[in-house]
This record gives C-alpha cells, structure tokens and sequence, in this order.
C-alpha cells in the first residue's frame, strides 16, 4: 500500500492529465456542445475538481488600448460673475447736436439825448432887382432964382421891385424856420411822452413802446391815448419788426390798433383809413373764435404774423408816438 501524501499525488497528476485530454476534446467541440464554455460535470470515473478560489491571484495584465472617446456631457451650471474688468478707452467724440433755440433779444437801452443845434448858415444872395447906381458928385449952388408957381401934383410913382422881392424871401425865409421849429418841439414831445413806458424800439421817427401790462382792446386804448399816443400800427417792415421784437422780449401777444369794427373783412386805422401794410398769417383774418364769436380786432404773435381776436381777449400793450 502506498503512503497516502504519495496516493494524493498520483491522483492530481492523472486528473490533470485527464483534464488536459479533456482540453483538447473541447477545442474539437462545435458549438452546438451546451458545455462549450463551462465543463458541465466532471466525468463519472474522474475526481471532482477544484473551482480556482484557493489558488493565488495571476499576475495583472496589459493595459488595453484607449477606447474610443465618450459623448459630450451636459453643460454645467453658470459659473458666478466675474470681476469688473478695468474701464476701457474712451470712444470717438459723437456728432455736434443741433444748434439750440435762438435766445430772445435784450430790452433796448433809453433813447439818447438830442444832439447840439447846428451852426447858422451863411445868408443868402439876394433875389434878382433893379439896381442902384453911384450917386454923382455935388455941383456948385447958383444964385437963388425967383419963385415960380406950383405946379400940378404928379402921380405917385410905382413901389420898386427890389424891396418887394427881399421881403418875400424873408418871410419865406421866416416860415421854413418855423416849421423847423415846430418839427423839433414835436420831436421833443415825442420823446417826453415816450419815457413813460419801460422799453422801446425807434423806427425812423416812430417810437414803439410798452409798460408790459395786459389788457383788453378797450383798455389798451385808453391807456395809450392817456400817455398821448396810440396803440402800435406798423404801416412797414421795420416798423412791424421792431413791434415783433417787444412781443418777443415780453414772451406775449400784443395788440395793434387797427380792426373791422366798422365793417366786418375790412380792417382800418384808428383814423379810418385803409391798411398800408400787413402781415397776416396763414389763413387769416378768418373771423372764427372758439364760442364762435365775432373776431374784430388785431394781434401780433412773437414772429410777426397777424391774428383777428375778438376784442374782449387780454393782450400786451404797444404803444406808438
């Protein structure tokens, strides 16, 4: 009888070498064998092996290759906000804005004073005559002679030209300085009734002035009439710019003097006579008001244009002399 470690080693090296039979048995197989990759159950006269738990681990192997790569992931949440990045550059200056509104004109200064009258002229030639010639020499007197009779009165001689031509041009003389006379008091009291008001503008001999009080048309003549002149009637131009520009400085609509009171279309000076100047705005005088009455009266807006009104409205007060 064999000593049993030596019986145990007979016995693994036939089962091994019944396993590498086995083996090659396998590797002839098809695969329709149901045991082809597992050995169902050891053969009857054959012992039953080991499951491989008990033997140590082999050794690791080879690294593979990369496979390939995987589908991108979802996208993360957002981050936090950066820091403030530093303040770039300045950029390019933009395009020059539009010119502002036109300022409105200052207040006129006070009239100056009148000048030094001017030197008196050189007197005149004067006007064609008869002549008088030199008087003659004084002859020797002679004895007295005897009285004779008296004669028959002459006629009476004709008065001579010449005194009567010199005291024409003197009175001609005497009514130019007259009416220069009277022109310059006129000036005069032109500008004392002036200075009753505030500001003003002169076109040519005409003063335009206002106190800057508001009235109705009724008012604004009398109040013009007390301070001996009218109310505005620019008969020109210049003389309907210098009334714009108080309208302008004042920022309000004025009266001017002229209206159709008389007759409805037809509008007059205060004197009743026909306008020689006007300046109406685009469709008027149309005689049409908000309660739909009668518009007789006149306006003048901040650029000039005028406007039928009725009489009762409130208006800037303009005064001419």
């Amino acid at each position: 009888m064999l000593p049993l470690p030596l019986s145990i080693l007979l016995l693994l090296t036939q089962s091994q070498s019944f396993l590498g039979e086995e083996m090659d048995v396998y590797s002839e197989k098809t695969l329709t064998d149901p045991c082809t990759l597992v050995v169902c159950a050891p053969p009857a006269d054959s012992l039953r092996g080991h499951d491989g738990r008990d033997g140590k681990e082999g050794p690791q192997g080879e690294k593979g290759d990369p496979g390939p790569p995987g589908m991108p992931g979802p996208a993360g949440r957002e981050g936090p906000s950066g820091r403030q990045g530093s303040m770039g550059p300045p950029g390019t200056p933009g395009p020059k804005g539009e010119p502002g509104p036109e300022g409105g004109v200052g207040a006129p200064g006070m009239p100056g004073s009148p000048g030094p009258a001017g030197l008196k002229g050189e007197r005149g030639t004067p006007g064609p005559g008869g002549a008088i010639g030199p008087q003659g020499p004084s002859g020797a007197m002679g004895p007295p002679g005897l009285k004779g009779d008296r004669g028959d009165p002459g006629e009476k001689g004709a008065k001579g030209e010449t005194s009567v031509l010199e005291v024409d041009t003197l009175r001609q003389r005497m009514r130019n300085l007259e009416g220069e006379v009277q022109r310059l008091q006129n000036i005069v009291t032109q500008y004392r009734k002036a200075v009753l008001f505030p500001d003003g503008q002169a076109v040519g001999e005409k003063i335009f002035k206002t106190a800057g009080a508001v009235k109705s048309y009724s008012d604004a003549e009398q109040l013009c009439r007390e301070a001996k002149g009218q109310l505005a009637s620019p008969r020109s131009s210049a003389e309907n710019e210098a009334v714009t520009q108080l309208v302008r400085a004042k920022n309000k609509h004025a009266y001017l003097s002229m209206n159709d009171i008389s007759k409805e279309g037809k509008f007059t000076y205060p004197t009743g006579g026909s306008l020689d100047y006007s300046n109406w705005a685009p469709g008027e005088p149309n005689n049409r008001a908000k309660d739909e009455g009668p518009e007789n009266c006149l306006e003048i807006y901040s650029d000039g244009n005028w406007n039928d009104i009725e009489c009762r409205e409130e208006r800037l007060v303009i005064c001419e002399f």
